[in-house]
């Protein structure tokens, strides 16, 4: 685990060798950048302690996230990169991208705008802004990106996936091997290291808790939901109350990483097939009866006895969706906890409180 650890710090990307580009969202697929000897990494603000570079250009209803990775480049944090992808995720997130054309040293700056639905018809636009993106990218670096090489990322990150995916079910296992907290650190380095590094890391990993002892002490099984969470702190200080996260369904775990890459004769369409058609997050707002069916299927599969639901403050979109779960739940009764904060930011001795009741109020 210490070696996924030290994965949340740039020195891979540093000697990668290759042009790092960083990315906001899991619907930009990394394989397109590996195909073209890129080095993906999806952008986060850890570390970063001081947003008031952020601050400045966004407004204070923006989410502390976007402000955050802001503050992170605008400040040197990243000043490796190459450049960075955005895409229509939200308001705040436009906003951040907005800032970073406008105001820092990157000098690619490339955009993915994906549907909010998935419709039938609406395939063929998110593939053409695949193909767009893909043309941006050869076009600004002097690359191709061929079929072959696609291929390749493809096979990557599908052994990636395979790795994750024995990696969870140890943590789903009843008494597991494996916390939610080191699952979160697991799932966050995968989204940072090179591909064939990770495998060989998880690899590794998965060796030592086969052999190792399982938790104990736990007083209930959970499930996590809800928006962006790249700090295992946060899940930390849940499951020193008794609970384990059982499994989760948040950006940066392993929502988005679960999905195998169908391998065909157009990778292009597979890529555009396997990310548009992942579990859907709330900016797909006309997809909640999808999202509440993979998250039941989850908590049923993990035999979990609760459901805890975090949120950034100021996110509209996890809002909407804290509303609707709210809802569904009055009808079919399911232990749920709502927990706001703010990124980069663990407030350890509330967040305990609140899992603690919760825990004795379902009889853990």
């Amino acid at each position: 685990m210490s070696a996924l650890l030290k994965s949340t710090k740039p020195e891979c990307a540093l000697n990668s060798g290759m042009p790092v580009v960083g990315y906001f969202c899991s619907f930009i697929p990394p394989e397109l950048l590996m195909a073209g000897g890129l080095y993906p990494l999806r952008l986060n603000g850890l570390g970063v302690e001081d947003s008031s570079s952020g601050d400045a250009y966004l407004s204070h209803l923006t989410c502390s996230f976007a402000r955050h990775i802001t503050a992170a480049v605008l400040d040197g944090h990243y000043n490796y990169l190459a450049g960075q992808i955005s895409i229509n995720t939200c308001d705040h997130i436009r906003r951040a991208n907005d800032v970073l054309v406008q105001k820092s040293d990157l000098g690619y700056h490339g955009f993915l705008s994906v549907p909010r639905s998935f419709r039938a018809g609406l395939f063929p636009w998110y593939l053409e802004e695949l193909t767009r993106l893909k043309e941006s990218l050869e076009s600004y670096f002097q690359v191709r990106i061929i079929d072959q090489k696609l291929k390749q990322a493809i096979e990557q990150t599908n052994q990636a996936r395979a790795r994750i995916k024995t990696l969870d079910l140890l943590r789903r296992q009843d008494p597991p091997k494996l916390s939610g907290a080191e699952m979160l650190t697991v799932t966050v380095s995968a989204r940072i290291l090179p591909a064939e590094k990770f495998v060989a890391i998880a690899d590794s990993l998965i060796s030592a808790l086969k052999d190792s002892e399982p938790i104990t002490g736990i007083r209930g099984r959970l499930i996590l939901t809800g928006g962006p969470l790249d700090d295992p702190r946060f899940i930390t200080a849940i499951e020193s109350q008794g609970a384990h996260i059982a499994g989760d369904l948040v950006c940066f775990g392993t929502r988005g990483l679960g999905m195998d890459i169908e391998p065909s004769d157009n990778p292009m369409e597979s890529l555009a097939r396997a990310y548009l058609y992942q579990t859907p997050c709330a900016r797909m707002m006309s997809e909640f009866p999808r999202r509440f069916q993979a998250l039941m299927e989850l908590y049923r599969d993990c035999n979990a006895r609760g459901i805890i639901f975090q949120r950034i403050k100021f996110c509209q979109l996890w809002s909407g969706d804290a509303h609707n779960l709210r809802h569904r739940f009055q009808e079919n009764p399911v232990p749920f906890l709502v927990l706001d904060r703010e990124y980069g930011t663990v407030s350890t001795g509330q967040i305990k409180t609140r899992v603690q009741a919760f825990l004795e109020k379902i009889g853990g």
